[in-house]
């Protein structure tokens, strides 16, 4: 993708082309990989705030002419439109308001519920349930997405229990890395880069041993949260 400055002209011309064709816009957000790793993204993922939403044509017309040299994904809702809780995270987690204050997209922070360590725990069950699919299934487009799930959940745990050790709402993964203290900031940096972008948004895991590579990650994610965990109920006794 061009260099920052470069996409965010482009951006702005995608931005001026929306409102162009939908004055009713509130607010546009780009999220996504785009935003915590703009170096490696192949595309831009918007989320189009509108009052008044048109058919979705007049959207896709918008990004035509504004003829961006990247795929602009847009996701158009109304203000507080109830939203998967999956699609929250996943906007929030990364997120650059491109119009607007940010107020109608902050709301949705105030939806999710605080996160625990249980939570993080299920995630790695969940991306174990992934490998297993991906195991049993002949298919190999099929396998190559379970294992990037599985991968993914893995990232999706540290990403949980980050978000449990800060107390935080407001889950953007770059704020995380940034709060974390010594050395889990790092760690958590690894996971951001190596599982979520390297292994699943580019799908670049090992083929061959990718079983003996996924339990490696699974036991770096445990101890992170086990870490973290430990880390919190140290803070909290010391408090009392």
């Amino acid at each position: 993708m061009d260099s920052e400055v470069g996409r965010g002209g482009l951006l702005k011309a995608v931005c001026k082309r929306l409102l162009k064709h939908d004055p009713d816009i509130v607010e546009v957000v780009q999220f996504g990989s785009s935003v915590y790793a703009p170096d490696l993204s192949r595309d831009v993922d918007l989320l189009v705030i509108s009052k008044e939403p048109k058919d979705y044509d007049v959207y896709l017309d918008a990004v035509d002419e504004a003829d961006p040299p990247f795929d602009v994904d847009v996701v158009v809702v109304r203000p507080g439109q109830e939203l998967r809780e999956e699609l929250i995270r996943g906007v929030l987690g990364a997120f650059n308001v491109l119009y607007g204050t940010g107020r109608y997209v902050l709301e949705y922070a105030k939806r999710l519920g605080d996160p625990t360590f249980e939570e993080a725990r299920a995630a790695l069950r969940a991306a174990r349930d992934y490998l297993e699919l991906a195991l049993r299934t002949s298919d190999a487009l099929l396998r190559d997405r379970h294992f990037r799930e599985a991968f993914d959940s893995l990232f999706h745990a540290a990403r949980i229990a980050a978000m449990t050790y800060l107390s935080t709402e407001v889950v953007r993964w770059e704020l995380l890395r940034r709060m974390l203290p010594k050395p889990y900031d790092g760690r958590f940096r690894e996971f951001v880069r190596t599982l979520h972008v390297e292994y699943f948004y580019n799908g670049n895991y090992p083929k061959d041993g990718v079983e003996e590579e996924f339990e490696r990650w699974y036991g770096k994610v445990e101890e992170f949260i086990v870490d973290l965990e430990l880390e919190t109920k140290r803070k909290d006794g010391s408090n009392r």
